[in-house]
């Protein structure tokens, strides 16, 4: 009876939830017609200019697009009176969230201040600004981004949540740029075909969100040379067809997960500079790895490990050992 009661409470509270998200008023957009300073008013009959302003809305908080000094509320603006190609989410939301989601990365990361910014915001395709690749049936129509490479580019300021609505990207690469703060969960969350995600080299900082579990897709992830600090977590060993785990100088505590001895297909593990205790898991020893690079080297080493190909050591006096060497010499 105590099951049944229970059952009937939990019934009752998804109801009473559905019932209130029903209940909520749709946005308004016609009390926000006058949004964008210096410009005429959206058109009560302007069913794309509602559109754009309600699909903003949704993606990036009612606070942030009426906040005149956001990306968010510029980039909306650009792509309802600037944007020459004039798309309308109602009828192609996909591509209109990618032009919006590149437009708000550029305008908050001061794009341009770029080393190369080649057709961004121009009448141009999205496809053909720098560093974008797309895939689709009809270029420059269906077409949808799968690929941003801004490596080495002077990129600077944080990275924007409206990032993680390129749904269909496969790879992130804004290696060796200058990017600050944490890294938005709904690139964790949203991004499901990401197969890289390269952010080494910047100065980001934060704990790896365990939502980095979810890209079941990814193959490399390297995250080197920033700030992240914490444990590493156990929710890498999600990563079934993860190839490279780059974690190499950070600030990351606690011990190695042993749940990365379930990535049978990784080929590369660098976790040396950071402040990890503890010995390197057998189970990872079992993988062989063709890279293994870790904190095990010196009188006291802070990862002792019998399996890497690389052993390390932090100041005062760093240095790396290659341990496939010194066997080799060995054997002699």
């Amino acid at each position: 009876m105590k099951i049944l009661n229970c059952l009937v409470l939990i019934a009752g509270v998804i109801l009473n939830r559905v019932d209130a998200a029903r209940k909520q008023p749709a946005i308004d957009t016609r009390r926000y017609a006058n949004i964008c300073l210096h410009r005429v008013p959206i058109k009560e009959n302007d069913s794309r200019g509602h559109a754009i302003l309600k699909t903003a809305i949704e993606v990036s908080t009612l606070s942030s697009i009426l906040s005149r000094e956001s990306p968010q509320h510029k980039a909306m603006c650009w792509m309802l009176y600037d944007d020459p190609l004039k798309l309308n989410p109602r009828s192609s939301r996909g591509r209109f969230l990618d032009r919006y989601g590149l437009v708000t990365f550029y305008l908050n990361t001061k794009g341009p201040g770029w080393v190369r910014s080649d057709h961004w915001l121009s009448k141009e395709s999205e496809c053909s600004w720098y560093g974008i690749k797309c895939k689709g049936s009809v270029p420059g129509l269906s077409s949808r981004v799968t690929s941003v490479d801004l490596s080495f580019n002077k990129v600077s300021g944080i990275i924007p949540a409206e990032l993680g609505y390129l749904s269909e990207l496969q790879e992130l690469d804004l290696n060796g740029n200058e990017l600050q703060g944490v890294v938005p969960q709904l690139i964790f969350v949203n991004l499901k075909k990401l197969q890289k995600l390269n952010l080494h080299m910047n100065d980001l900082f934060g704990q790896i969100p365990t939502e980095i579990g979810m890209l079941k897709n990814l193959k490399e992830l390297t995250l080197f040379g920033n700030f992240f600090f914490g444990k590493v977590p156990t929710q890498l060993g999600n990563l079934k067809k993860l190839r490279i785990l780059d974690l190499y100088a950070n600030n990351l505590t606690g011990v190695i997960p042993t749940q990365l001895g379930d990535l049978k297909n990784l080929k590369e593990f660098h976790v040396n500079d950071n402040e990890l205790v503890g010995r390197m898991p057998r189970e990872i020893c079992k993988m062989k790895l063709e890279h293994l690079v870790s904190d095990c080297l010196g009188a006291r080493p802070e990862v002792p490990c019998e399996c890497c190909t690389v052993c390390c050591q932090g100041l005062p006096d760093p240095k790396c050992k290659d341990m496939k060497a010194t066997a080799v010499k060995k054997k002699k």
